[in-house]
């Protein structure tokens, strides 16, 4: 990953890292946090050292990592038995949900080695969970998500913050008050790190390290990011001849009407997630679910891919057919591709990346049955388009999680869909990576008729096919 990486972080800084590949960021972080393996050279962490002296002399066990937090960009859920065995659906399944920990039991439940500024009660004012705390975890938007994760590493109370584009997933409200989040943090004492775009640089951040050619390619002072120039390469996209292949002849759809919503309502418990909602979408039009964090785009969403039971309570039509009418939910799954960054951590961990993709022709998480040569080489053909036939034979866990999103979109795209749905799917990419997502999504409606529903709180990742906006 590296070659002659030199890096020097002096008290009172506070660093922006940029990078043409999101991969390299989350390999500089892991590397400051000793997670990688250093075959040459010397890393000093001198801000550790008057701790490790005082734990070493009491007798106790201590790291420099327990003076550093990590926001990483992957989660994992465990129930409250300790397993992770949830299925995607159960977030819709109140009882079943409740194996979960809520927001707040699992803050309380966070151990904590050193005491400081943030208690529980400065993290939950500062980034607004007071009305989350008696949420289910499996039940947290994206966003929501984030925010738990950086009140987890608070709480921490360390020395160093090290965040990996900890704005992915943000609404632009939030994305806009993180600044304030941040100033807050560094002025409590600690030291932040992040892996960002340049778009994204806060105000409280100092300096900024530019990677590039397996090292520190620029160091340039927080005043001169306007001078920011990562000279992008040409993006390596698809090959278009190949992707016609993949998808013509197209299959029309045999719906007028892909999703009529009339006056839906969901509620869990006192609160209103959804009210009188009501949506229309025609078979091959393009849209944009736009909507704030917790606006209820998720469970609008699980309606939409026939996951909620609240379904059957209220007025939905999915390919002109009421819901509750006898049809299955196999029967709606067949007819959707779906993408969403969260879909990968419900893969079994056995799954190899080439049996995620061939999974979506059965619409499991995962593939349990025998597939024909003909499907195989579909599959490695979805593959070789991203550029990602070496990792057939991967683990999708050990795959970076931007090529996780390009997999999951080849699974979506392999059983040719009548409808598409996109929650932020290009999340985690770098800049070069989320326009080549951009221009493929593009291509795909220009080729076939297929339907289109796009989530994002970036706009410049929504295609320029998408030509209406549904609002929450």
């Amino acid at each position: 990953m590296f070659q002659n990486l030199d890096f020097e972080w002096e008290k009172g800084e506070h660093w922006a890292v940029l990078s043409h590949s999101g991969a390299d960021l989350t390999a500089f972080l892991d590397t400051l946090r000793g997670r990688t393996m250093v075959t040459e050279g010397v890393i000093e962490r001198p801000f550790a050292n008057d701790y490790q002296k005082i734990k070493t002399a009491a007798g106790e066990v201590n790291s420099f990592r327990d003076l550093i937090a990590v926001v990483s960009q992957k989660y994992t859920f465990r129930n409250k038995s300790n397993l992770q065995n949830f299925y995607y659906q159960q977030r819709f399944n109140s009882m079943e949900s409740e194996e979960t920990a809520t927001v707040e039991e699992f803050l309380l439940d966070i151990p904590i080695k050193n005491t400081g500024y943030w208690t529980l009660q400065k993290v939950i004012s500062l980034l607004h969970l007071n009305q989350l705390k008696d949420k289910s975890l499996i039940k947290l938007s994206n966003g929501e998500t984030r925010r738990l994760a950086i009140a987890q590493a608070l709480l921490q109370n360390p020395k160093l913050l090290l965040m990996d584009q900890p704005l992915t997933g943000l609404d632009v409200q939030t994305r806009a008050e993180f600044g304030d989040v941040l100033q807050q943090v560094v002025n409590s004492g600690t030291h932040i790190v992040m892996g960002t775009n340049p778009e994204e640089i806060p105000d409280c951040i100092t300096d900024i390290a530019v990677l590039g050619k397996k090292k520190v390619l620029k160091i340039l002072s927080a005043k001169e990011k306007d001078q920011v120039n990562l000279d992008f390469e040409e993006a390596k996209g698809f090959e278009d001849d190949l992707l016609k292949g993949l998808l013509l002849p197209y299959p029309l759809c045999g719906a007028d009407s892909i999703l009529r919503l009339e006056n839906v309502n969901v509620r869990y418990g006192e609160k209103q997630i959804l009210h009188e909602i009501n949506w229309k979408v025609k078979a091959g039009e393009r849209w944009s679910l736009k909507g704030s964090n917790g606006a209820g785009k998720s469970t609008l969403l699980s309606l939409i891919l026939g996951e909620n039971p609240q379904a059957y309570a209220n007025e939905i039509y999915l390919f002109d057919r009421r819901r509750g009418t006898g049809e299955s939910i196999w029967d709606i799954k067949k007819k959707i591709g779906f993408v969403a960054p969260e879909l990968s951590r419900f893969f079994p961990g056995n799954q190899t990346c080439l049996k995620v993709v061939l999974s979506g022709l059965f619409d499991t998480m995962g593939l349990f049955r025998k597939v024909n040569p003909d499907q195989e080489r579909l599959a490695l053909d979805w593959l070789k388009l991203f550029g990602l036939e070496d990792t057939k034979s991967k683990l999708m866990k050990q795959v970076s999680l931007e090529n996780q999103r390009f997999i999951l979109l080849a699974r979506a795209m392999i059983k040719k869909p009548d409808l598409l749905v996109l929650d932020e799917a290009s999340q985690g990419m770098d800049m070069r990576q989320r326009r080549i997502f951009k221009e493929t999504v593009n291509r795909i409606c220009e080729l076939t008729p297929v339907t289109l529903i796009y989530v994002s709180h970036y706009v410049e990742d929504i295609p320029e096919v998408v030509d209406r906006e549904f609002g929450l």
